[in-house]
């Protein structure tokens, strides 16, 4: 259901109670019904902060350990923001909304030292999907780690970085094409996938009967990419024939 629908149905129960029969009603303004309305709605749509990854590691080699946090910033007032909205029932709603708000996403360290790695400032996203600690992948002393954007689009192929931190800056070690289904759902939601794509995006609260298996899932989940020996790792990835596949890749010239 619509906003607008919402709208239509409000309109059309104020219209009844303006009857004879109703005159506690009948008094009511345009001014008071648009305050009842907009009331109304927002006791339906309400908003969700939305899942924020918090991940521990040694990215710089100084052999102490450090936590990296995401950030969703609104850039209309540079301030923390919330993802989804609850009951927001068409997908097209809610992307709507997040590009209005001009997102920003990106991951700070609790070491100052460390740069800020920033995800996206493209307005159609609604943060990360996927943040890991993958360990020390080349053997030089510094945990590299992996992330997955979660675009507010309708389509259900992505990317996977593997990123590394050297000479005072992140950089990209390795990317691979993946399908979003090979994520497990972030708490609170759940993705709705069709034919073609993404079709909705469930959002979801503690009375909901499958949050906890959700939220089992999204902790179990391993990732997608397995260390086999320094500079050598096992990823699984969706292939040019469009196929699941797995191979295995070596950083230190990015091929097989």
């Amino acid at each position: 259901m619509k906003v607008t629908t919402l709208f239509f149905s409000f309109l059309q129960l104020f219209a009844c109670s303006s009857s004879p029969e109703r005159s506690d009603s009948s008094n009511l303004d345009t001014n008071q019904i648009k305050v009842l309305i907009d009331n109304s709605i927002n006791e339906i749509i309400s908003p969700v902060f939305g899942y924020r990854f918090i991940i521990a590691g040694d990215f710089d080699g100084d052999r102490i350990q450090d936590t990296l946090v995401e950030h969703y910033i609104s850039q209309d007032n540079m301030k923390e923001t919330n993802k989804f909205y609850k009951n927001m029932l068409e997908y097209d709603d809610l992307v709507d909304t997040t590009i209005k708000k001009q997102p920003n996403s990106y991951v700070l360290c609790s070491n100052p030292k460390i740069d800020t790695l920033r995800i996206t400032d493209g307005e159609q996203q609604f943060g990360l999907s996927f943040l890991k600690n993958e360990g020390d992948l080349t053997g030089d002393g510094k945990d590299e780690i992996s992330y997955v954007i979660n675009w507010a689009d309708w389509s259900n192929t992505n990317t996977w970085h593997i990123m590394t931190y050297r000479k005072n800056a992140w950089e990209t070690l390795y990317s691979f094409s993946i399908w979003d289904w090979q994520l497990p759902s972030l708490p609170e939601t759940q993705n709705q996938y069709g034919l073609f794509g993404l079709v909705n995006k469930n959002i979801l609260d503690s009375s909901d009967q499958n949050i906890d298996q959700i939220n089992s899932n999204f902790l179990e989940f391993p990732g997608l990419v397995r260390k086999v020996k320094t500079n050598v790792i096992e990823i699984i990835f969706r292939n040019e024939e469009a196929m699941l596949d797995t191979m295995q890749v070596d950083l230190r010239n990015k091929k097989l």
